[in-house]
């Protein structure tokens, strides 16, 4: 019998029956034999546990620093193309990385204090305090692109990518960011988009550029009650000239063209070549007076001879001229409507211009 039992039954001066008494004790018997298996089991469990989380250290510090050793590698082989840096929310650098040599040519220090300086004119870095503005106010914004110049006078293209930093009141106290060198790809992209809506011969604004101008200006127009006038050119007898003296001279002489007739328009007007010798200029926030005096002047100054190669060239021009919103509202109409001005000019003598009207 379990000795806490017979202690008990002692004191309270108790008798039981025997083979009651030998179920109790055989159920202590069995409790502490229990008892020991689960003490014995613990034990066992703490030293497995023990050696699996010695076993897990070692394997997540081996892998923690694979992984060091990787990051290390991959930053070491982007040092040609990214710096990284913090700033505060005055502009203030806190931090640079030394790959800003790399990228850059100027020392953390110099870069630090004189980054500033180093912003060229161009239009696109007038988004950087905006940007930056947008950041403080706690907002992430896109990867943007600033320009730089490069230690050596060459002009830097950097793709940023910047980063809000709070404190724990949830204010923004520093802004982190990652400078990405995208030189050659922007100047590229830039190229591509030049020619996608450029001349390749003359350099002016081509069809497509026209189109999506003209939409545009009709659009403003149209909110600001402003009108504005197409003028459509054609070269008189063009086609001759390249028979006669090749597409060499030719070219040349539509390159001589667009010179003159830019010296007569200004930097807002739109100068487009829609066709071979075909021309489309339009005139903004004009009257009619305005409008006739640039057609006289354009038509006047292609008058003149040219000297090409030794060779003395003369050439006229024919013009239509539809004017917004009074012949339409609609690209399509406007150079429909010019274009058929123009002819009208052709079938009564060239060298001239006349406005459309419902009976060109």
């Amino acid at each position: 019998m379990h000795h806490l039992l017979k202690r008990q039954l002692k004191k309270v001066n108790t008798t039981v029956d025997k083979d009651f008494l030998e179920l109790v004790n055989q159920a202590y018997i069995d409790a502490d034999e229990d008892r020991r298996l689960i003490e014995h089991s613990l034990d066992i469990s703490s030293l497995e546990m023990k050696d699996l989380y010695e076993k897990l250290e070692k394997s997540t510090h081996y892998k923690i620093k694979k992984s060091e050793q990787r990051y290390n590698k991959l930053v070491k082989a982007l040092r040609k193309y990214y710096f990284f840096y913090a700033h505060d929310i005055n502009g203030v650098f806190i931090y640079v990385s030394e790959s800003v040599e790399s990228i850059l040519g100027y020392s953390i220090n110099e870069f630090s204090k004189h980054y500033s300086t180093y912003l060229t004119d161009d239009k696109i870095n007038k988004d950087i305090s905006e940007n930056i503005k947008y950041i403080i106010d706690g907002n992430q914004p896109k990867p943007y692109i600033i320009s730089i110049y490069h230690k050596n006078g060459d002009i830097c293209y950097l793709e940023v990518s910047e980063f809000p930093i709070y404190n724990e009141n949830n204010q923004v106290i520093e802004i982190e960011g990652i400078a990405r060198d995208v030189t050659s790809q922007y100047l590229l992209q830039r190229k591509l988009d030049y020619m996608s809506q450029h001349d390749s011969l003359t350099g002016i604004f081509n069809r497509v550029s026209l189109y999506n101008k003209l939409e545009y200006i009709i659009a403003s127009s149209k909110r600001n009650k402003k009108y504005f006038a197409v003028l459509f050119l054609d070269l008189d007898h063009f086609k001759e000239i390249n028979d006669t003296l090749g597409h060499d001279i030719g070219d040349l002489l539509l390159k001589n063209v667009v010179s003159r007739v830019k010296s007569y328009i200004r930097e807002s007007d739109i100068f487009a070549r829609i066709g071979g010798d075909e021309f489309v200029v339009i005139l903004t926030d004009v009257d009619e007076l305005y409008i006739s005096n640039i057609a006289s002047k354009i038509i006047n100054i292609l008058q003149k001879v040219f000297d090409i190669h030794s060779n003395n060239i003369e050439i006229s021009t024919s013009i239509g001229i539809s004017i917004y919103p009074k012949d339409g509202d609609s690209v399509n109409k406007l150079l429909k409507y010019a274009d058929e001005a123009m002819y009208k000019t052709k079938n009564t003598g060239r060298n001239n211009f006349s406005y459309y009207s419902i009976e060109a």
